[in-house]
């Protein structure tokens, strides 16, 4: 019997990609985002193998009674959800001194609230089939405060602190979580920054990253290596020599 996975903000980039990724890997595919019209035109395009299934169910992440409704959907059809990566975002470059109030807490509720709404809906779900495993993409932006990334670097902060709480309580209770932290991906969402994105890669090899990653059940998958090992050294030096590394890049 096949697997299920249920790839939550499929309709663009690395949902799409990760979508087309599992269904060749020979899973059932649940897809979902706000847009039903790019979400069947995904089922559409994937569809090829009469053995496999993908499952539609559009809803926004932001409404808690919906994103359930969603998730009985999948079970009424699949029986069980046997991985969930939430691939939901918004993202603009704001600068603290000319940014829209609204939209940066509509950024903060999509990215961290959708995130809250997926685990309270799917963990009771997963208590049920005492198994399953979850994927949350955050990003590097939440490795350190990065100027002009304000509330979207902020929620994928909050995203990495929220995983790294809660990854022992889901794990003694067979539940497998995941944080994907990447780099620069060549999306819609990337295509608005005006400056140069060292190591850009594509929809495709983000998937193909993902996937290698899912299936060792690592905690954290992060790419690409040569700019995220970057990162990662630069949030461990002294805030002094940080913030002038910081200057310095500007």
């Amino acid at each position: 019997m096949s697997q299920t996975c249920w790839i939550i903000g499929a309709s663009h980039g690395i949902g799409s990609s990760l979508a087309k990724k599992y269904y060749d890997q020979g899973y059932n595919i649940a897809i979902s985002a706000r847009s039903k019209d790019n979400l069947v035109s995904l089922k559409q395009n994937l569809v090829k193998n009469q053995s496999l299934q993908v499952l539609v169910a559009d809803f926004d992440v932001n409404d808690l009674s919906n994103f359930e409704k969603a998730k009985g959907k999948i079970i009424k059809q699949f029986k069980k959800i046997d991985l969930v990566i939430f691939c939901s975002a918004i993202y603009e470059q704001m600068n603290i001194f000319d940014f829209d109030i609204d939209f940066a807490q509509q950024i903060i509720r999509t990215n961290l609230g959708g995130c809250l709404n997926l685990l309270k809906v799917i963990i009771p779900q997963m208590q049920k089939q005492k198994s399953g495993n979850i994927a949350l993409v955050a990003s590097v932006a939440g490795y350190c405060g990065l100027p002009n990334s304000l509330a979207y670097g902020a929620s994928k902060a909050a995203i990495i602190n929220l995983a790294e709480g809660i990854y022992s309580q889901l794990k003694a209770k067979n539940i497998n979580l995941s944080i994907i932290n990447p780099g620069f991906v060549d999306t819609r969402l990337t295509k608005k920054n005006k400056f140069p994105m060292p190591f850009i890669i594509s929809q495709a090899e983000a998937a193909d990253e993902i996937f290698a990653g899912l299936n060792q059940n690592k905690f954290e998958i992060h790419f690409p290596k040569k700019f995220t090992l970057f990162l990662k050294i630069l949030k461990l030096v002294p805030y002094k020599l940080y913030f002038y590394i910081i200057k310095k890049l500007l």
